[in-house]
């Protein structure tokens, strides 16, 4: 049976307490999500292999809800805002819900049929993500973006399409401002 369970969340570093599990994400795991091989290999040399983001969950298998944060570093690569790799979910009916508590950035979102739209993630804005919906979030900022995620705890998580295209656009510093651009590597 499950029981009901207070969750801290620390809106400035992420921390979940307690929490089921936790991952990270290294420049060199993003390799074919960012756009430019060539600039994510020097960023590596340069910089090292850094951590790019992490996530920590609290998820119970019996549960239908799952939730977690989402703990994004600041910089670019090439030009190219730090990234999550970005999915679609497995279960096409499953949305999900994004709740910025630090930093800033963008959500990035892409329908099925190749509709893009944009969300910004600021300290109390809360992104709904519809169904069949890919989204991936970026870092537009000086600081961590922190934000927290809410889902079906079975909605799984289809990251294959998004590496094997690319989304159709990228969101690049330009004059020091994030901007929306076509993708040249979208398929």
């Amino acid at each position: 049976m499950l029981l009901p369970e207070g969750v801290a969340i620390d809106g400035a570093t992420g921390t979940v307490t307690p929490s089921t599990g936790r991952y990270e994400k290294r420049l060199s795991d993003l390799r074919g999500f960012f756009h430019d091989d060539a600039a994510l290999d020097r960023a590596i040399a340069t910089d090292g292999d850094r951590v790019a983001y992490e996530v920590i969950d609290y998820r119970h298998e019996d549960s239908d809800l799952s939730f977690g944060t989402t703990i994004m570093m600041p910089g670019t690569v090439g030009g190219e805002y730090i990234i999550t790799r970005g999915h679609f979910h497995l279960r096409k009916e499953c949305g999900e819900a994004y709740y910025t508590q630090s930093g800033e950035g963008l959500l990035l979102l892409e329908s099925r049929d190749g509709e893009v739209k944009t969300v910004e993630m600021k300290p109390g804005v809360c992104a709904f993500i519809p169904p069949e919906w890919a989204h991936r979030s970026i870092n537009t900022g000086k600081d961590k973006l922190v934000f927290v995620w809410f889902c079906a705890t079975d909605a799984g998580h289809d990251y294959g399409i998004i590496k094997d295209r690319g989304m159709r656009k990228l969101v690049v510093e330009r004059n020091g401002k994030p901007t929306l651009v076509d993708n040249p590597n979208h398929a």
